[in-house]
């Protein structure tokens, strides 16, 4: 009961599954004509079967100030069936109430709350119910796959007004720091693209440090080491896209035990 849910906090998103689900009901007990719908006349369907299906969206969208309390924090297994048990309670609240005023208005040995819930209730919800639980579950699941994706992006800003880059982690290759500014390497369409900001290394090793060090001008992603390379009797990294990255004298233990995989060239 206390393990984690996925929900998707988008409310957006839940209102269009509840206009998906009133659709989606007016389309079944159109086509279907289940819990004796087969007595009604064409009129009588295109009446009240549009009216079942808004109020089954309403009764679903009207929990969600219930699941909105936990907008900032963990939804758990015990909250989902809550709101479950919420929507099912609101549900054959308005339902009944639809069916003894509206639909059945007049009209003798209609249903009482017990039989109502017995003969009509409760068979719908077997039909509903995995359509907003399965649902539910996959807008949970899409929700928590965004917030991964979400996780890996990275801003990098400079102190000039347009100074900005917004990537995912893995496209950040290297910086190349010159004075005041700095040169960032990333990928684009699997192509290695520049872009120059006003700021200093320093300030980027501080905000990223994921970033790793090799040179007092340079600092590379690890995740694009390929090998290291010596040219003229200097310790180099190749990091792809035909570019060689220098590595100072005093890193070199400390860049090697941290990058294992050494190939010498």
């Amino acid at each position: 009961m206390k393990k984690e849910y996925p929900l998707n906090k988008n409310i957006k998103n839940h209102l269009l599954l509840g206009i998906t689900l009133c659709l989606w009901v007016f389309v079944f007990l159109f086509f279907a004509e289940p819990f004796d719908i087969h007595k009604f006349t064409t009129t009588e369907k295109l009446i009240f079967l549009p009216v079942y299906g808004v109020i089954q969206g309403i009764c679903y969208c009207l929990p969600i100030w219930y699941q909105n309390k936990f907008k900032n924090s963990v939804w758990r297994v015990k909250n989902e069936l809550i709101f479950i048990v919420l929507m099912i309670v609101v549900g054959f609240g308005i339902n009944f109430l639809f069916y003894k005023n509206i639909v059945a208005y007049n009209e003798p040995d209609t249903y009482e709350y017990y039989h109502y819930f017995k003969w009509i209730y409760a068979p719908a919800l077997a039909i509903i119910l995995p359509f907003i639980i399965i649902g539910r579950y996959v807008m949970g699941k899409f929700f928590e796959n965004e917030i991964k994706t979400d996780k890996k992006k990275i801003i990098i800003k400079g102190k000039g007004k347009y100074d900005l880059i917004t990537l995912h982690m893995d496209e950040l290759v290297f910086i190349h720091s010159s004075d005041n500014y700095v040169d960032v390497f990333f990928i684009e369409k699997n192509i290695l693209k520049k872009k120059t900001l006003r700021e200093t290394l320093s300030g980027l090793e501080k905000s990223f440090t994921f970033l790793m060090k090799t040179h007092r001008s340079f600092l590379i992603n690890p995740n694009h080491f390929k090998q290291f390379k010596i040219e003229n009797k200097k310790l180099y990294i190749d990091i792809g896209f035909g570019k060689k990255i220098p590595v100072s004298r005093n890193l070199q233990t400390s860049i090697k035990s941290k990058l294992p995989i050494t190939t010498n060239k």
